[in-house]
């Protein structure tokens, strides 16, 4: 039986050295996806990826389990490596950003009555439209849709990723939502279940 991602971070810790390329084995995938679709740059991503694996290797003693999983703990790592590449090449403007507590007053006042299923999200990995579609995106409505929707998190796991509460990141998640429906629009996507 396979042994948990915590077994192997003790096991790790504990001196058995193959364990952290286990850890390596079985998360480095998802740390790529996330920093592919988080810069677009299959080039950049794999430099964000291997420095996420450097970070974790560095900090492993640092990790607690009792504070969230580990996959929750290397996707932190990751965000904040890929926000760290992003501001050194600035390339994009930060000011796309929202303000601290994620709040957008013009967002906040229109009704969202029909969320983009989640279909459309399974349907990504040979997507390129959608792909393009996420990199219009601001950075902090990218990263939610990514974790939620090709990582698997739950609202509170990406709170945690993001330090916010998890009503924030439900609240982000419609406008991120809104967002990226509008952003397939104006491409001349319209997707079955979005009222005309």
């Amino acid at each position: 039986m396979d042994k948990t991602d915590e077994e192997l971070v003790a096991d790790y810790l504990g001196g058995e050295e193959n364990a952290f390329g286990e850890l390596a084995k079985r998360h480095l995938p998802s740390a790529y996806s996330f920093a592919l679709r988080f810069v677009g740059s299959r080039e950049e991503a794999e430099d964000i990826a291997q420095e996420t694996f450097l970070k974790a290797w560095k900090n492993l003693k640092q990790y607690r389990k009792e504070a969230s999983k580990f996959k929750t703990w290397l996707l932190r790592i990751t965000r904040n490596t890929a926000i760290d590449f992003l501001r050194k090449k600035k390339n994009i403007a930060f000011s796309g950003f929202e303000n601290e507590s994620g709040e957008n007053v013009l967002a906040e006042t229109v009704a969202d009555q029909s969320p983009l299923p989640e279909e459309l999200f399974a349907k990504a990995g040979d997507s390129q439209e959608v792909n393009q579609a996420l990199l219009q995106l601001s950075p902090r409505h990218r990263e939610l849709l990514l974790l939620y929707y090709t990582n698997d998190l739950t609202f509170q796991e990406i709170g945690e990723v993001l330090g916010e509460s998890q009503n924030t990141t439900k609240s982000r998640h419609r406008r991120a939502l809104q967002a990226l429906r509008k952003i397939l629009e104006q491409r001349g996507h319209s997707h079955p279940n979005t009222p005309e």
